[in-house]
């Protein structure tokens, strides 16, 4: 039994590095050529931080996501579930692919926008919103329950209709792709068809800090959807000329991945507490800093060799750091 689950840890491990090669091919490149922010650099601050969400939070996704797929049916049959009134099993695929489509952006829209009100949820959702320099690795930077609540209030509702396996496997592979996509450092200029296809500069609107008329800085309130449409429909669609200059809705997150594992539940300051404690125990901390500034000027030199490589010469946006905006609903502090 010991050497079956090994076997699976060891197997998923491989399919997570693999995910990650993949994109990283990908991106990297793309995001120093074409850079939403020029400046922004490759190992930008809280980059190992994010590294960690991807592996270790991305994992627990992945087995969770399978638990679901292949544990609902029997789930269903154990609590004597009734068949859904209404079914797409007998719909071509491309059909149940447009509806599936449909169907989990239009509840994952009301799922994002209700953490964005909900004390308990945003605690939750806040790990997300904290990052200050978006990339195509941030987009993985989530508490893993949030995932695992989005799969059951989303997923689960559109596999009781009947969508099949394949359209379901679709479905993981093109979020997987789009979460990256939405979240990169990538200019895309896809001109008036950015009102109809999400782009990065439409999610980096969802991020963007924002204040109210007194100056003090809120959560975002626009661009919850993956795809516009729901947006404009529900009147909260934020798209203009000016690009977003500063990131990060939610002050009060820390800046640890243990701690933002614990913050959602209120233990973060222990965690932290714990952490200090330990790391003055070992003496860790000055080691650290020694080894910080013995690799800062190859690292700085790396960073500016790969900024030589951006074929944009556009420079940075000249706006005010702060988005002053007045929240559409409720004035909670970020």
């Amino acid at each position: 039994m010991i050497s079956i689950l090994f076997a699976k840890a060891i197997q998923l491990i491989g399919i997570r590095l693999v995910q990650f090669a993949t994109i990283a091919v990908v991106f990297i490149p793309l995001e120093r050529l074409i850079p939403f922010h020029a400046k922004q650099r490759m190992f930008r601050r809280q980059f190992f931080i994010d590294l960690l969400h991807y592996f270790i939070g991305g994992l627990f996704i992945i087995v969770f996501v399978r638990i679901t797929y292949y544990g609902m049916p029997m789930l269903a049959r154990w609590i004597h579930l009734p068949p859904s009134p209404i079914t797409v099993k007998g719909l071509p695929w491309w059909e149940q692919i447009l509806l599936f489509e449909a169907g989990w952006t239009f509840l994952g829209y009301w799922v994002h926008r209700y953490e964005h009100v909900n004390p308990v949820l945003w605690r939750l959702h806040s790990i997300h919103e904290s990052t200050e320099q978006l990339d195509w690795l941030s987009a993985f930077r989530l508490h893993p329950l949030e995932p695992a609540l989005f799969q059951v209030l989303t997923i689960v509702p559109l596999w009781y209709l009947g969508m099949s396996v394949p359209v379901v496997l679709w479905y993981k592979i093109y979020s997987y792709i789009f979460a990256h996509v939405q979240h990169s450092n990538v200019v895309f200029p896809i001109g008036p068809l950015k009102y109809v296809f999400p782009t990065p500069e439409f999610h980096r609107w969802h991020h963007a800090r924002v204040t109210d008329a007194s100056g003090r800085q809120v959560r975002s309130f626009r661009n919850f959807a993956e795809y516009p449409i729901w947006d404009i429909l529900f009147g909260t669609f934020y798209l203009p000329k000016e690009r977003p200059t500063a990131y990060g809705n939610a002050r009060k997150v820390p800046m640890d991945y243990m701690a933002q594992l614990a913050y959602p539940f209120g233990a973060h300051e222990k965690v932290l507490t714990w952490k200090r404690s330990l790391m003055e125990r070992l003496q860790l901390s000055d080691r650290l800093d020694r080894i910080r500034q013995r690799i800062t000027p190859a690292h700085d030199a790396f960073e500016n060799s790969l900024a030589g490589l951006c074929l944009l010469r556009t420079g940075e946006p000249s706006m005010t750091p702060l988005i002053p905006m007045q929240p559409m609903l409720g004035k909670e502090e970020a």
